[in-house]
């Protein structure tokens, strides 16, 4: 979908406009008490900021509300926001950014075309003088500012979310343990687990009515154990040299042959192709899958409920399946990219540097990183945040958990996004501290022990903007998952793999591997483990 955009130009005295408020340490005495008056003449004039951005909030957060009362008497500003539901989101900001009429605070979910092409137009300000000037930008790591790098200008301001987070493999360790097998470590042996939890009533009660390996349409969640087999991680090389993405790489290949040959042997559910991810939680859940994915943190209604599975099945133990020793050797997972949601401000304020700094200060705040263990009313900032004990959260067991229906009202991280940078691996352990269940500690705790000691690959495409990988990933990685689908189900051979790779090529792959690798041999980037 194509948008005329109005083009803003960029003022050049950008750098100059929004430094050189600082008082002159050689100025006259007359000079300098003047540049303090208008300092705190600036300091207590109030701004009108617009910010429009997409919302998971339930109900959501309304444009005149207790919290944005406590956020304008706060930051001293008239506060107005406009929020629109994520799934209908990306529609209405198209409209808003081609209107020309542009707010200024825009919040996306993700550097995509739409972030490269509104860059490139002029939409936003630079931020790149910025950066070093609020503590919770100088703790985000530069691997993830380089994914905000247009022409080598940081136009976006990223909210944390950890690098090691996002959905990891898992298995039903009490399952392994009653049918005397061992912690897989390759995909032979998890073949055999899989296939033995399908035909060995794992969970003792005389039916056959459990499935070793969850699946769901669009081979979701991509069965991978590791970097090297991973769908969407370029870490392998053609014959050519260059990185490919994984989805056509000889460990994609590997997967798919195991995944058919469970197929033949009935150890996945049969309709899996059809069935929504969301269903395999529930089945999971329910105690009838036995490998299956979470994540550090808690998922929700869209995740492990561990009080629900251990009322299924009392003796339920889950774990995490180590990543497999690769065949160059390697072992470890992709790491993320370190954040999830984003703001942009609009370059229409080139000439409002003070509006800026407030509209950056504003953030910053929000994004300050608060320990778990001052998360409770004590911590001013916490509580402020979260709209105060007893109206935005409650504390639970020494926990703080949502109001879920009083958010939206009463607190101001219902309308700007917290969480900040953290060291250490500090809020993967922090999830352990605050699970709702025993059971869901321990899975917390051995997950976060696991992710903390291992090596994790820095993905090279995380760090260059390629248009042509933005416009065509998505369409390419659809056909070779609807083919390798064919594959599992043995509506296509296997041996059409290198077939079927040639005709991704053709569809504009070659075109978008081309265009990665020139990108990344111009900024000398490669594939690491950290």
């Amino acid at each position: 979908m194509k948008k005329n955009l109005v083009t803003i130009l960029l003022s050049v005295t950008l750098v100059g406009g929004l430094t050189g408020c600082a008082t002159n340490p050689e100025a006259s005495p007359k000079e300098s008490a003047k540049a303090g008056e208008t300092a705190a003449a600036t300091k207590n004039q109030k701004f009108t900021i617009n910010w429009f951005d997409g919302t998971w909030e339930e109900p959501v957060p309304g444009p005149d509300s207790e919290a944005v009362k406590k956020i304008n008497e706060k930051f001293n500003v008239d506060f107005k926001s406009q929020f629109v539901p994520f799934d209908t989101y990306d529609e209405k900001l198209a409209v808003k950014m081609a209107s020309g009429d542009l707010p200024d605070v825009i919040g996306m979910e993700a550097v995509d075309a739409n972030y490269l092409k509104w860059s490139q137009q002029g939409a936003f300000l630079p931020l790149n003088d910025f950066l070093q000037q609020y503590e919770s930008m100088k703790a985000v790591p530069s691997f993830t500012w380089d994914a905000f790098k247009v022409d080598g200008k940081v136009y976006g301001i990223p909210t944390y979310f950890s690098p090691k987070g996002g959905k990891k493999p898992l298995i039903r360790k009490d399952w392994l343990d009653k049918l005397g097998l061992k912690m897989p470590t390759n995909y032979e042996e998890l073949k055999q687990v899989a296939i033995a939890f399908t035909k060995n009533d794992p969970d003792g009660n005389n039916k056959a009515d459990t499935i070793g390996l969850g699946l769901a349409k669009g081979i979701y969640y991509d069965p991978s154990f590791g970097s090297y087999y991973a769908n969407f991680s370029w870490y392998n090389k053609n014959e050519s040299g260059q990185y490919i993405p994984g989805i056509i790489s000889k460990g994609n290949q590997e997967k798919i042959a195991f995944l058919a040959d469970l197929q033949k042997q009935g150890a996945l559910n049969k309709d899996w192709a059809v069935t929504a991810y969301k269903d395999v939680f529930k089945a999971f859940n329910a105690g009838k899958v036995g490998i299956w994915y979470e994540q550090p943190g808690n998922s929700g209604s869209n995740g492990i409920v561990f009080d629900t599975l251990k009322q299924n099945d009392p003796k339920a133990e889950v774990v995490p399946i180590p990543p497999f020793k690769a065949p160059d050797g390697s072992q470890g997972l992709t790491l993320g990219g370190g954040y999830y949601r984003m703001y942009m401000i609009s370059s229409k304020l080139k000439n409002e540097p003070e509006k800026v700094k407030r509209i950056l200060e504003m953030i910053d705040y929000f994004h300050k990183n608060i320990p778990a263990a001052e998360k409770n009313p004590q911590n001013k900032d916490f509580d402020w945040m979260n709209g105060g004990e007893g109206k935005g959260y409650k504390m639970v067991n020494n926990i703080a958990q949502p109001i879920a229906e009083n958010r939206s009202t009463v607190a101001p991280n219902a309308y700007i996004k917290d969480g900040g940078w953290v060291k250490d691996d500090e809020d993967l352990f922090n999830f352990a501290k605050v699970a709702k269940t025993p059971e869901e500690s321990k899975f917390q705790q051995t997950l976060a022990d696991m992710l903390h000691g291992m090596k994790f690959y820095v993905d090279p495409t995380s760090r260059i903007i390629s248009p042509i990988l933005m416009e065509k990933n998505a369409d390419l990685a659809k056909y070779i998952t609807d083919e390798t689908t064919k594959m599992i189900f043995g509506q296509r051979p296997l041996t059409d793999w290198d077939k079927m790779v040639q005709e991704y090529m053709a569809k504009g792959g070659k075109e978008m591997i081309d265009e990665v690798n020139k990108a990344l041999k111009a900024g000398n980037i490669q594939g690491e483990w950290k």
